[in-house]
């Protein structure tokens, strides 16, 4: 169960998801960017890849 919890914790993993996450929101933003009508939600998706971002910089190389 412990390690369960250290692999939670360990930057490496939290890097990846955060990358893998970035990702899809990049792709995302890309599919919403061809249409007009979605400003809202390419604000919204790119305040999102903003947040972790920064968060991927706070995390140790």
């Amino acid at each position: 169960m412990s390690s369960i919890a250290t692999m939670c914790l360990n930057p490496l993993f939290v890097r990846h998801d955060l990358m893998i996450e970035l990702g899809r929101l990049e792709m995302a933003l890309d599919s919403v960017r061809s249409h007009e009508s979605a400003n809202d939600a390419v604000h919204q998706l790119e305040s999102r890849c903003a947040k972790i971002s920064e968060a991927l910089s706070q995390l140790p190389a």
